[in-house]
């Protein structure tokens, strides 16, 4: 599904098509929903508390880590630092972590 969701705050949540970082004339659309219970339901579903509290890199103990996902749909940390890049194509799986 195309979504975009913006947690606001413990309260208020904005689901819609919407890219609310880059759009100022269009026709998608956000709907603003209002809801404590909703609001951390919605950030436990998308793994929020994962996302703000990324590993230091095991091999490096860079911080430079994003969070990537594999063709077959897992998720896992992947660390971007130059120390790491030791492959032929410049990369590494030093430091990646599944969940």
């Amino acid at each position: 599904m195309h979504q975009k969701i913006a947690v606001i705050d413990e309260r208020t949540v904005k689901i819609g098509s919407l890219n609310t970082l880059s759009q100022s004339w269009t026709r998608e659309v956000m709907v603003t929903m209002r809801g404590g219970h909703f609001a951390r339901m919605l950030l436990e579903h998308e793994h929020a508390d994962l996302l703000t509290s990324p590993p230091k890199c095991a091999r490096c103990g860079g911080t430079s880590i994003e969070l990537r996902r594999r063709m077959n749909g897992t998720w896992f940390w992947r660390c971007y630092d130059a120390i790491c890049k030791t492959g032929p194509k410049g990369r590494s799986m030093a430091g990646t972590r599944t969940y």
